[in-house]
């Protein structure tokens, strides 16, 4: 008994580093339960989530990238067909880069007025199942619980710690909610800038590659002028496809290819328009 007292008296206490250590350790040991369990949203008083807070979405990469590609590739693709067609028609250098610059300017304004308004109505869609799910919720509670239950059994729980994890979830309605749109209809609340930002995105990339095609037409005319446009735009979508395989995933020379292909496609269309009407199949009047 004597030996157990001193051994006790003795026994070396918990330090100032050894603290220090441990709240790191937690603090990693959170960091990776918010890692796994959710990449965008997370949720208050719920024991699969960390206790965090709910946040929004944010305009993720995948979609900055997306606008940029969207915008910029048909920005170059619609003026460069544009004024194809005016120069296969004429060559009066005044009247193609007319032609061109009310094509960019128009191309740009309608390209971003078309994210703006695409966006907005998938966020609208948003708010109508959002609100479906809420009035189910207050209907009929528990098959709303047991849809949940459902889905975490799928995903690998068994019935017991399903129903535990819901039964916590469902106190807070607000996270019930919340974890229906995303674990049942796989819908995230969405970034409320998104619109404004594609909008923005979209219009600034067609302004710019819309300005690939016209620019040699300042200082050229003729055949040269459309040659060096031709190649200058084939460089630019080549460039874009490859520079998109090496950010994301695939093979930099297909994706490339692709984009030059699929561009340079449907600019050569219009190309064959003026070239229908210069041969006076439909004659000009």
């Amino acid at each position: 008994m004597k030996h157990h007292i001193l051994s006790h008296k003795f026994r070396k206490r918990p330090t100032y580093k050894y603290h220090i250590q441990a709240k790191q350790r937690r603090a990693q040991l959170q960091q990776k339960i918010d890692m796994t369990m959710s990449e965008t949203t997370t949720m208050p008083n719920c024991p699969i989530a960390g206790g965090q807070p709910l946040t929004q979405q944010k305009h993720s990469f995948a979609e900055d990238l997306h606008d940029w590609i969207l915008g910029g590739q048909d920005g170059l693709v619609n003026v460069l067909g544009t004024i194809l067609g005016v120069a296969i028609v004429t060559t009066n250098k005044y009247i193609i880069l007319v032609a061109g610059i009310a094509s960019l300017f128009a191309e740009s304004i309608s390209m971003a007025a078309v994210a703006y308004t695409s966006v907005k109505a998938s966020h609208l869609y948003y708010a109508s199942e959002r609100e479906t799910q809420r009035k189910a919720i207050e209907e009929n509670p528990i098959l709303q619980r047991e849809i949940l239950i459902d889905v975490y059994e799928r995903k690998g729980l068994n019935r017991k710690n399903a129903t535990e994890v819901v039964h916590d979830l469902t106190k807070d309605k607000n996270v019930w909610l919340e974890m229906l749109m995303e674990e049942h209809l796989r819908m995230y609340k969405p970034d409320e800038t998104g619109p404004l930002r594609s909008a923005f995105i979209v219009g600034m990339a067609s302004f710019i590659g819309s300005i690939v095609p016209l620019f040699p037409f300042f200082f050229l005319v003729g055949k040269s002028a459309i040659l060096l446009s031709c190649t200058t735009s084939l460089i630019v979508l080549f460039g874009a496809g490859a520079v998109s395989a090496k950010i994301t995933i695939g093979d930099w020379k297909a994706r490339g290819f692709e984009m030059a292909a699929i561009g340079m496609t449907a600019a050569a269309v219009s190309f064959l328009i003026g070239y229908i009407f210069v041969k006076g199949i439909m004659p000009v009047t």
